[in-house]
């Protein structure tokens, strides 16, 4: 079976866990991926942060280079050069993640490799984005989630700011969505570009809703941690969970109190009319302690199980809080193929994450399992054109082999400029002349959407006459106020255009028929149940338009139960919340909105892939990506182990102070927290030391190597919090920069509103909002395409303000008849 990607190349120049998986997605829809590994240079060592201990299977490997082919090079030596600029010559796609200065040095920036193939797509994977002051800065996912002011928010007061390693998940797929983007533009254009998606990008991407939230309020509560029995509304908020009599937890979101009261009370074993919370002011104002203690007692009488019972018969947005052994056994996981079943040879059978996005035509499979290190360097080198006996003496150089070096190799600095890269291009983006109409509400759906419509497709979104997206009345985010503007709606939907139309009539209804017969996408996050009994199921919508690329954000999958589906239930169910806080204390919500914005990003990449797909076989096919799909790849770095080994200290909560490598921790200087980088070797410990000033520590028996520093690391983060807490944060971070120590202060979201680094790569941009009459600040755009870049042009649009001429101009309606509809009532 043809894939859809089966006729891209992708050379893969990555070292970083992100990157490779940014390559790996592709490769999952037939991409053929030949990752080139340097020969000259030791292998990323996956437990250098002592959170990835060595197993019998390298469980990362087996996620972040399936589907690839290796190709082993020393790329040091000039044959080696050779080689890899003989395979770029083929290739549609160079990805890496190699920092600038050892791309300037291996001559491998796009100014020298646009010179062998002129069309090829540049894909680079960074830490901070292609330009400002911190550009070089090293590219390590902390260091990135350090700066979106995020991390002292998540958590119980008073504990260590969280890091659950999620945001390079997203710039992963960011990478691999430029790509795809950019070769839609160099099959219109015939011209390659550079693809730039960071570390920083990405985890300010993860923190969306809170970030434009602060940028448009700058109240300072956003940054504050909240405790799990202080939220403004005891059926919902971001830190809420209550504890079962098993010493496990349950969420509730249930927003719209007054909605789900009448059920939720009633199961509880609460009067409905109860004068204490007989309404939602009452519930979440005067009554709200009340009401919270009254059901952290209640919850407390029964197990989890009981709870779970509970919440599906009265079909409450409600969830145990489990895990990693949940997704594990669970068979909607396994029925999606959201976890999979592989075998290694050697090895024998385990498990691991799988697929989460779905093409109903052309499906992501793994064909191959990550390989050794230059196991296809013969066959490669052959289809390069190189001979048996050239092959044979590339080998016997030890220019083509299977065996890295045991340390790392120093490129030669050659001083040389930043390269140039091209510069924008008048005129449409890269996915101009694609048209969507988008059926969808709150946050996921609307996320997809933008994506697309930043980057140049016409997205029309489809509302309903009068109330029109239920997004347009949030007057509160984590119980702080909206601005003056609403920046949830405003926002999320830029870039669109407003069709109002009554679909429950005849009129309407055709109305959209004939939308569908002209558009390239529909995308909707309605249930699939009740997209069919609207008459807007993929049967019937791809009978009008075989192109018609058909793409639903469903809650569990295509497959999954029917039940409600909100962001922090869903997170409930992957073990990341669980995992991610410190020993005893609650479970921690990776932030507003985490899990919908990897969802709508990862449906964004299913469209385009299906789109790349359809120009060649002028097929559309059904797409879903779910947020509970979404959610578990976004647990990989603990989750994917985790399948593979069954070791439960993937899915443990570990104190800060019992870190298996105490030079990769957080610490508190006396005004902050930083994050402190450093692999766990002699020589670091050393030089952190001499940093320091700090001899005693250097000359203490206790120690010396790491072994005794593993055997002690309770005593040894003591030690450094005491030596810490002596200096502000600035001082400590003056101090490691001039020592070449990586290590960032954690901020806070004021930080991020006024980060010359965020304004420099257009993560944060400016926009008019008619709404208020000025200019107003939002989160940007978190991939960099050189030549066609995305753009924010227009916030969203007041309801059905396009109607008519979309009605016109697309389909030719005549304004008498326009005027008949609004009549009928079809239309406003």
């Amino acid at each position: 079976m043809a894939k859809a990607l089966d006729d891209v190349v992708v050379v893969d120049l990555t070292t970083e866990m992100w990157g490779g998986l940014a390559s790996a997605l592709l490769g999952d829809f037939g991409a053929d991926v030949i990752r080139v590994e340097d020969l000259s240079r030791s292998a990323r060592d996956p437990d250098r942060d002592g959170r990835h201990p060595p197993e019998p299977i390298d469980p990362e490997a087996e996620l972040i280079h399936r589907n690839k082919r290796s190709l082993g090079l020393d790329l040091r030596r000039p044959a080696g050069s050779e080689a890899l600029e003989r395979l770029l010559r083929t290739a549609d796609v160079l990805l890496t993640d190699l920092p600038f200065a050892d791309l300037e040095d291996a001559r491998l920036t796009y100014d020298v490799v646009v010179d062998l193939k002129p069309d090829l797509v540049y894909a680079r994977g960074s830490g901070f984005g292609p330009r400002g002051p911190d550009r070089d800065l090293p590219a390590l996912d902390e260091l990135a989630a350090a700066r979106t002011g995020l991390m002292p928010a998540l958590g119980e007061p008073g504990q260590p700011p969280v890091y659950a390693g999620h945001g390079q998940m997203y710039t992963a797929v960011q990478l691999a969505f430029g790509v795809l983007a950019a070769l839609r533009h160099r099959e219109r254009a015939g011209e390659g570009q550079v693809v730039d998606a960071s570390l920083f990008g990405g985890n300010l991407y993860a923190a969306t809703l809170t970030v434009d939230a602060y940028l448009a309020t700058r109240d300072d509560r956003l940054s504050d941690p909240v405790s799990r029995l202080d939220t403004a509304n005891p059926m919902s908020g971001a830190s809420l969970a209550y504890p079962t009599s098993d010493g496990r937890w349950v969420t509730l979101t249930m927003p719209d109190s007054d909605r789900w009261w009448p059920a939720f009370s009633t199961m509880m074993g609460i009067d409905a009319d109860d004068p204490r919370f007989a309404t939602h002011d009452l519930r979440c104002g005067e009554g709200r302690q009340t009401l919270m203690a009254l059901l952290d007692d209640l919850f407390s009488k029964h197990p989890a199980s009981h709870w779970r019972e509970r919440f599906q018969e009265y079909r409450l947005s409600a969830d145990v809080i489990e895990k990693h052994d949940y997704p594990a056994s669970d068979e909607a996981a396994r029925i999606n193929r959201y976890v999979i079943s592989l075998e290694r040879a050697g090895h024998g059978r385990f498990e691991g994450i799988g697929f989460p996005i779905h093409l109903g035509e052309t499906p992501a499979e793994v064909a191959r399992m990550a390989p050794r290190v230059g196991e296809h360097s013969r066959e490669i080198l052959r289809a390069l054109g190189y001979s048996p006996t050239d092959v044979d003496e590339l080998e016997r150089q030890g220019v083509a082999g299977t065996a890295r070096a045991t340390v790392p190799a120093t490129w030669r600095r050659g001083g040389r400029p930043a390269a140039a890269e091209p510069v924008p291009t008048a005129g449409a983006g890269a996915l101009g002349g694609i048209r969507v109409l988008d059926l969808t509400v709150w946050l996921q759906g609307p996320l997809c959407a933008q994506h697309l419509a930043d980057f140049g497709a016409e997205v029309i979104h489809v509302e309903r006459p009068g109330t029109g997206d239920q997004a347009r009345g949030v007057r509160s985010i984590n119980a702080v106020p909206v601005a003056d503007w609403n920046q949830y709606f405003l926002a999320t939907n830029r870039n669109k255009k407003s069709l109002a139309v009554d679909l429950k009539s005849a009129a309407g209804r055709e109305i959209f028929d004939r939308l569908v017969a002209e558009s390239d996408v529909f995308l909707s996050n309605l249930g699939t149940d009740s997209l069919r009994a609207a008459g807007l199921g993929y049967e019937r919508l791809s009978s009008i338009n075989p192109r018609l690329v058909y793409t639903t954000n469903t809650g569990y999958g295509p497959h999954g139960p029917d039940k409600p589906a909100f962001d922090q239930t869903v997170q409930a169910l992957t073990g990341l919340m669980t995992r991610s806080s410190e020993p005893g204390q609650p479970p921690v919500y990776l932030g507003l909105g985490a899990g919908d914005a990897y969802g709508g990003l990862l449906s964004a990449l299913g469209i385009v892939v299906a789109l790349h797909h359809r120009e060649r076989t002028g097929r559309g096919q059904h797409v879903d990506a779910s947020l509970y799909g979404a959610q578990l790849l976004l647990s990989a770095p603990t989750l994917q182990p985790y399948l593979a080994t069954r070791d439960a200290f993937y899915a443990d909560q570990h104190a800060r102070t019992e870190a298996r490598n105490p030079l990769w921790n957080r610490y508190r200087a006396s005004d902050r927290w930083f994050f402190l980088c450093l692999e766990h070797t002699d020589e670091s410990w050393s030089r952190l030391c001499r940093a320091m000033g700090c001899d005693d520590l250097a000359d203490d028996p206790r120690f010396p190597t790491r072994e005794q520093r593993c055997e002690h690391t309770r005593v040894l983060v003591e030690a450094l919090d005491a030596r810490f807490a002596r200096r502000v944060v600035a001082d400590w971070m003056a101090c490691f920069r001039q020592a070449g120590i990586p290590a960032a202060e954690i901020g806070v979201l004021a930080d991020v509103a006024d980060d010359a680094q965020a304004w420099a790569n257009d993560y944060l941009v400016g926009a008019h909002c008619s709404e208020v009459d000025r200019e107003v600040q939002i989160r940007g755009l978190p991939v960099t395409l050189s030549r066609t870049p995305g753009r924010v042009e227009a916030l969203g649009p007041e309801l059905g303000q396009d109607t008519e001429m979309i009605l016109f101009e697309t389909l030719g309606i005549s304004w008498d008849e326009i005027g008949e509809l609004k009549a009928a009532g079809a239309i406003p």
